[in-house]
């Protein structure tokens, strides 16, 4: 059958606008030449004439001024420089082209949702003079076309930064409320947390300000005690900043200056991907220890001498997991007190190494002095610095 042919069957049966139209002929491109002027201005006539018409497949939604300020105006507060535009299309839309499709013998032609979207895409590009970007982009927006509503995805953003703390009795995390698991209930007043105020808690609020961000999830490099300070350059940790709407603050430096209540950010930058999770790193502690029994000079000599790059063995049920004690040094000793300074792996317990509990970390101090070691509950011991290592 001749595309004219075809074309006009197609157009004295169904009022179609030009876009549903030229979307079922995707031979009439490349055949158009074989059409004359007369008809081609015929064909033309016909669907313009047909424009008075509800389109008999999308109802004249693939006329995209609406949806173009749709778009528009709901990525008004977001910051990028790419974009990807998809589509929900309602079933019915989709089930009356096909449906016209198998009665007309049409085949081949594009469908409306490919149709529409690449239509978007174009459109509002060009209005924002931004690129359109199908694998990566900064914003994903969905045009729901029965519910007339956008919905707007940005991509997440991750930063590398450090935290200094300097006051006890602060934890590391938040701690999920044990009633609800984290959904947030009676006993926990709706947060999903038992534990309200943490580190996470404190980073968390500058940064979503920072980046206008709905979440955060964090990755930690180590942890500490909660009545641990952390010291030095600080413990280095990392973020997932989610559904951003601004990509590139300009306000880093006025939130590394801010004090959140005890905690610094003394470090942040924007990274490119997310972090491996396998980064060695060691980490400098000064700990106070008590000791049921007096220690000579001596024993503190070989003490010193037994744990410079001494590998120590972390029993565990699965497998056992070797980590490196690089040094210790006793700074003071006044008759079972001891002051020590330590550097080790990262993921080494310094509680049950220190104390030997349950010996799950042999050698442990307690082991080698063949003393019973406790710590001070009130400052078990600080973190002096974290560094990784290449």
């Amino acid at each position: 059958m001749s595309i004219e042919r075809i074309n006009s069957d197609t157009l004295q049966k169904y009022y179609l606008c030009d876009s549903c139209h030229t979307r079922q002929f995707p031979f009439a491109q490349k055949d158009i030449h074989n059409l004359s002027n007369r008809n081609i201005i015929n064909l033309k006539n016909e669907v313009k004439k047909n424009q008075n018409q509800s389109c008999f497949i999308c109802g004249h939604i693939m006329s995209l001024t609406k949806y173009t300020e749709l778009v528009i105006n709901a990525l008004r507060d977001y910051e990028f420089t790419n974009l990807v535009i998809g589509a929900r299309i309602p079933t019915a839309i989709i089930e009356r082209e096909d449906n016209m499709r198998a009665e007309l013998k049409l085949k081949g032609g594009e469908t409306l949702k490919a149709n529409f979207t690449r239509d978007m895409n174009v459109a509002v590009s060009q209005q924002l003079k931004t690129k359109v970007n199908h694998k990566n982009p900064d914003v994903t927006v969905i045009i729901d076309l029965l519910l007339n509503m956008v919905e707007i995805s940005s991509r997440s953003i991750f930063v590398y930064g450090r935290y200094i703390k300097n006051k006890r009795g602060i934890p590391q995390k938040q701690r999920k409320c044990q009633e609800c698991k984290g959904k947030g209930c009676h006993e926990c007043t709706l947060t999903g947390y038992t534990t309200l105020d943490s580190v996470e808690q404190r980073l968390t609020v500058p940064l979503l300000q920072l980046f206008n961000a709905d979440r955060i999830k964090f990755s930690w490099v180590g942890s500490e005690d909660m009545n641990s300070l952390v010291l030095g350059k600080g413990r280095p940790f990392y973020a997932e900043i989610l559904e951003p709407k601004i990509r590139k603050p300009k306000r880093i430096k006025s939130t590394l200056k801010k004090i959140i209540n005890e905690i610094f950010i003394c470090d942040l930058n924007l990274i490119v991907k997310r972090p491996r999770g396998d980064q060695h790193f060691t980490v400098i502690v000064r700990s106070s220890l008590k000791l049921n029994k007096q220690i000579s000079k001596t024993n503190i000599i070989t003490l010193q001498e037994m744990l410079k790059e001494a590998s120590v063995q972390i029993m565990s049920s699965n497998k056992n997991i070797t980590k490196t004690i690089y040094y210790l040094i006793v700074e003071s000793v006044n008759r079972c007190n001891l002051q020590v300074i330590l550097e080790c792996d990262g993921g080494l317990s310094i509680r049950r190494f220190l104390t030997g509990e349950n010996d799950e970390i042999l050698p442990n101090l307690s082991k080698i002095l063949k003393r019973k070691i406790t710590l001070n509950k009130e400052k078990p011991f600080d973190i002096l610095d974290v560094n990784f290592k290449s």
